[in-house]
């Protein structure tokens, strides 16, 4: 099973303060890099069942996998919180 992953690309961590998304797999377990595609950042990650952590490398694990987000889904504010989003779940509930 593969769903897509909001990341956010932290300006404390020397960032650029975009949001993307990127597509993981449930059965990822493991040390990441994810490499943001507006400023090349990268952010070491633990993702644990297809779900990114906030923890760091773990030594147990190895070796890191690069995954870079999608660019065209670079965005400012949280993809939750897109006006865009929130109109097509209200369409699909049938609220207007």
């Amino acid at each position: 099973m593969r769903w897509r992953e909001e990341f956010y690309c932290s300006t404390a961590g020397g960032g650029c303060g975009w949001y993307f998304l990127t597509y993981l797999r449930e059965s990822l377990i493991g040390n990441f890099i994810i490499e943001c595609p507006n400023c090349y950042h990268q952010h070491f990650r633990f993702i644990s069942n297809g779900f990114i952590t906030e923890d760091k490398h773990q030594d147990v694990y190895g070796e890191a996998i690069t995954l870079v987000g999608l660019g065209s889904t670079l965005r400012d504010t949280p993809w939750h919180n897109d006006p865009i989003y929130r109109r097509s779940q209200f369409q699909q509930l049938n609220i207007e």
